[in-house]
């Protein structure tokens, strides 16, 4: 399969679970769309061939189904650069957070104590989430844990914040003052409506400006894969709490698969399908997952990308323009990338899953682009890798030196750690699989759980 018709289907699963009567995505460059038949065999031919190209979810009917985001924190996470002591450290209560978008949950695990050996969550062959989150999710995708809190407009939305995107919904709900230990199914406290966002995934937060000051309250960008773009929401603009609408604050415009009119050249972004984003704040670096290009695609100055859209240009942004060319990018036989998608910059090294190479990536030092070989490259039989996805990094200090990453597996119900993040390399096992048991799988809920590995939605 093509990259382009990787990228392609892997948003039609997404869009597969709206419903089996009126999805509607463009399968041909001429961006033509077509309906699904009504139910009969030429259907059902359909269908079993749709859902070989996502992939099976898990059999286990107790397993996650389609973990497409997973975010650990058990120390700080995501805040300022140079940050001061009242940063909130979830030292004594640290929680992990995986979608579960078959399923339409957010699966909170909390309660794991870590050690200067084991780190958090890993001592655990099997685990269950110890909350669930499903109120008003519809497909719950990417997520992210913040420990640095903030006020917009005289409202405060405390630390620590967990925010989630929904693909299928359209929106992304942030919880202020998350409590890991809450199982009453708590709302969003804030729920971002926007007409721009498409199946939205990978989030990232910017909490500096052109010049590396410190912004008060953060820049959230997006990965947009159902527009094959990227937004940015600026959250100092946000109103107060509740259901609200916000236009994005940036944009990159989709490069060659996003819609645009048949004959019209691409644009200078290259954009295509991208399905996660990541931000160095110490660089103010921008981090794309151009998934459908086989590209990791980096803007420098990433601030000013972020409000690129905003009526006032902002102090050290020159340009409004969203049709700009990655500063630089890295693309070629020599990087190994095929389907790039989970991505995280951590100390001075870019991290990427790629789900088609079964394989994660790193480049470590990392100064410049191009057709250059990673550092370092996990992958191989020993690995276990099955359709690796999301990836995130704990970095508590108290954890096994270079800290721990995780990654999440499309076609299982397991998370995979590796011990050592900053040295890992080769064909090796990881260090750590915890197998997810999701107990309301069996019984169903709120938020759609069946009983055969598949989610049973109303």
């Amino acid at each position: 399969m093509s990259k382009l018709s990787m990228a392609r289907v892997r948003h039609e699963c997404r869009n597969w679970w709206r419903g089996l009567t009126c999805v509607s995505r463009r399968f041909s460059s001429g961006g033509r769309s077509w309906q699904f038949f009504p139910p009969g065999l030429p259907f059902l031919l359909l269908a079993m061939g749709f859902f070989a190209a996502c992939g099976n979810p898990p059999s286990n009917s107790n397993n996650i189904n389609f973990p497409y985001g997973i975010a650990v924190c058990s120390y700080t996470c995501n805040i300022p650069p140079g940050s001061s002591s009242t940063i909130l450290s979830l030292n004594s209560t640290p929680f992990a957070a995986v979608t579960s978008y078959g399923t339409r949950q957010i699966l909170i695990f909390s309660g794991s104590a870590y050690d200067s050996t084991s780190g958090f969550l890993v001592s655990h062959a099997s685990l269950s989430p110890t909350a669930y989150l499903y109120n008003s999710l519809q497909g719950p995708d990417g997520v992210l844990i913040s420990t640095q809190g903030f006020t917009a407009n005289g409202f405060n939305c405390p630390a620590p914040v967990l925010y989630g995107t929904d693909g299928i919904g359209n929106k992304i709900g942030i919880w202020c003052a998350f409590n890991p230990a809450n199982t009453a199914n708590p709302a969003p406290t804030i729920t971002i409506n926007a007409s721009a966002l498409s199946s939205p995934e990978g989030m990232a937060l910017d909490w500096v400006n052109a010049s590396g000051g410190t912004l008060s309250v953060p820049i959230l960008f997006v990965a947009n894969p159902g527009s094959s773009n990227i937004l940015a929401f600026n959250l100092s603009q946000i109103p107060g709490p509740g259901n609200i609408t916000l236009s994005p604050s940036g944009d990159l415009l989709p490069g060659t698969n996003g819609g645009l009119p048949f004959g019209q050249p691409a644009n200078n972004t290259a954009l295509n399908g991208p399905a996660f984003v990541a931000f160095s704040n110490s660089q103010n670096t921008l981090f794309v997952s151009n998934t459908g290009n086989s590209q990791v695609n980096i803007y420098g100055n990433g601030f000013c990308v972020g409000v690129n859209l905003e009526s006032t240009a902002a102090t050290g942004c020159a340009s409004s323009n969203q049709n700009i060319t990655p500063t630089v990018w890295l693309s070629g036989g020599n990087t190994y990338l095929s389907s790039p998608v989970g991505i995280r910059y951590y100390q001075g090294s870019l991290y990427v899953a790629d789900s088609g190479a079964n394989a994660v990536l790193v480049w470590d030092n990392l100064t410049t682009g191009g057709n250059i070989a990673p550092t370092r490259r996990i992958n191989g039989g020993n690995t276990g890798f099955n359709a690796v996805y999301a990836l995130a990094i704990d970095d508590n200090p108290a954890q096994p030196p270079g800290n721990i990453f995780y990654l999440t597996q499309l076609n299982n119900g397991n998370l995979l750690g590796y011990n050592n993040a900053t040295t890992v390399s080769g064909n090796i096992a990881p260090t750590f699989t915890i197998n997810v048991i999701n107990p309301t799988l069996s019984t169903g809920n709120g938020a759609g759980g069946g009983t055969t590995g598949y989610p049973g939605f109303p």
